[in-house]
């Protein structure tokens, strides 16, 4: 598992990007004299921009190899966190924040690459599953990170540890990364690849999964400022400390995913229950017109556990059977997650800010459309965890 090491500093710059800045929302908003809600187009451009650079770097890094492609998208962070860094305004941060996307995306298409280029069955989960829970941990730091630096330097000084750590990970994966591309593999066109793997009805279940997991996160994300910030008044520092309270429970997940005694069939469905009854909770209250820091946290945190176990699972579900495909499947896989949540979070954006009821109904939704993706799987899944 040495290699798949490498990757938590990779991905940890992609997931600090999209959060560190979370606690400080109403900061910028007022720094830069707009609505809090329009602040949330920050995150809607690095979402959307690390979901369509994925659908490149996948295809290209089965042609050309892992190596350049990553060293490529990192310089092209360096370059909006440094442009992010100099912003003026909210129009030049959201097309800064584009651009950081624009880079990070490479990230976030290898943490899915490299584990199905070293490992297949059992194995390639339990690599998804540590993999995950090394992801973890920077969301959980990012936002504390930025609280703090924020309330000593100002908002730009999270852009200027961005450009800090992003010149370090280059660095660290120039020195030490190892190429992993299979040997053997086979040059096709992109599109090609991309219809071959959206034809097999198995990858486009796990997929539209996966879709449904991190847009309800995402949501969640940038509705959380908003919300604790803006409605409720709490302070920064405070809301860091809250932000990352769920966080913790994806870690769990994460780890109870690669569990040697459980089945697939069974580890998804504690999945697939847990998102669908995280959601009902977070609808709940907004019929009472009620919100506070527990009918936000609660049920986030139980939807959480859940997308911990989920984005593991469904990932290896998705990705095993295409080992020479394995750029081009894991550019589907993070690209149309990303570019789904972007969406989603754009369409929450639209919504009046004053309530959960903006994010009650939405977050349900995709916990049910999780739930009618894995249905039709379950039992193929069930019969292939028997005969292993």
């Amino acid at each position: 598992m040495k290699k798949i090491e490498n990757l938590h500093l990779l991905v940890a710059v992609g997931q600090m990007a999209q959060t560190i800045y979370v606690p400080v929302i109403a900061d910028i908003a007022h720094d830069l004299s707009v609505l809090h809600g329009t602040v949330q187009h920050v995150m809607v451009a690095y979402l959307m921009t690390y979901g369509l650079s994925q659908l490149i770097y996948g295809p290209l890094s089965d042609s050309i190899g892992r190596r350049p492609v990553i060293l490529a998208g990192m310089m092209i962070f360096l370059i909006g966190s440094l442009a992010a860094l100099l912003s003026n305004g909210l129009s030049m941060l959201v097309v800064t924040s584009a651009i950081q996307g624009m880079g990070t995306g490479v990230a976030g298409v290898m943490a899915r690459t490299l584990p199905r280029d070293l490992y297949a069955s059992i194995a390639l989960r339990y690599a998804n599953s540590l993999l995950n829970m090394g992801i973890l941990i920077s969301p959980l730091l990012a936002p504390l990170i930025g609280g703090a630096l924020a309330m000593l330097f100002g908002w730009r000084a999270n852009y200027a540890f961005l450009l800090a750590l992003g010149v370090g990970v280059t660095y660290a994966m120039f020195r030490w990364l190892p190429e992993t591309r299979p040997a053997l593999t086979e040059k096709r066109r992109m599109l090609a690849s991309f219809r071959q793997l959206l034809a097999d009805g198995t990858f486009t279940c796990y997929l539209v999964m996966l879709i449904g997991a991190l847009a309800w996160i995402v949501v969640f994300e940038a509705s959380c400022g908003v919300f604790m910030g803006g409605i409720l008044g709490l302070s920064g520092v405070t809301v860091s400390i809250l932000f990352i309270l769920p966080i913790p429970a994806a870690f769990f997940g994460a780890w109870y995913a690669g569990r040697d005694g459980k089945t697939f069939h069974s580890l998804m469905w504690h999945a697939v229950l847990s998102c669908l009854l995280a959601g009902l909770m977070m609808w709940t209250p907004s019929w009472f017109g009620v919100m506070n820091i527990w009918t936000l946290i609660v049920p986030a945190t139980l939807f959480f556990f859940g997308a911990g176990m989920m984005f593991p699972l469904a990932t290896t579900g998705a990705m095993e059977p295409f080992p020479y495909l394995a750029g081009a499947a894991a550019a589907l896989v993070g690209g149309m997650q990303n570019l789904g949540s972007g969406l989603a979070a754009w369409f929450s954006a639209t919504l009046p800010q004053t309530g959960q009821f903006s994010l009650g109904p939405l977050m349900f939704a995709m916990a049910l459309l999780i739930l009618l993706c894995w249905w039709p799987l379950s039992n193929r899944v069930q019969h292939q965890d028997n005969t292993r």
